[in-house]
């Protein structure tokens, strides 16, 4: 068995910063220039799980717990790690500028273009990242836990 840097990464020894949960994304919500549809996390596969970034670059800064899909759409959970950039991201997160979750690429997805242009996605297998956000693209996906210091 090879033991990948993505694998030793989210070993247990890594000290947790904190905790955060929240809406990663609602369905049908104007996102930039697509809709979700209800139901289409659906197939989401968890395997690898998505990385957890700050504003869609950088190192990772944590790891996502749990990804799971409901009746308003996708709730994420999870920890962020010891290192600079999640020390960044709390610094942003008690300042107030850090108030939401965005979605990164998204992989094998089907949708209808609407005449505008408009994508509504009705199904998604899999998603690259998901980002802690000082703007998020879906206005009402915002983190709702924050918890410094959880789990140490």
């Amino acid at each position: 068995m090879t033991t990948t840097q993505r694998a030793l990464a989210r070993t247990p020894s890594r000290a947790r910063l904190a905790t955060v949960a929240g809406r990663a994304s609602n369905y049908g919500v104007l996102c930039g220039r697509y809709i979700i549809e209800p139901g289409a996390f659906q197939s989401l596969t968890n395997d690898p799980m998505p990385k957890m970034l700050m504003s869609h670059e950088g190192p990772e800064i944590g790891e996502w717990l749990s990804v799971s899909e409901d009746e308003q759409g996708l709730y994420v959970a999870g920890r962020l790690w010891d290192n600079q950039p999640a020390r960044e991201a709390i610094s942003l997160y008690l300042g107030g500028d850090l108030i939401g979750l965005s979605l990164g690429p998204k992989k094998r997805c089907r949708w209808k273009t609407m005449r505008c242009g408009i994508l509504l996605i009705s199904h998604i297998e899999a998603i690259d990242e998901i980002s802690l956000a000082r703007v998020p693209g879906d206005p009402a996906a915002l983190i709702t836990q924050f918890l410094i210091g959880a789990g140490q």
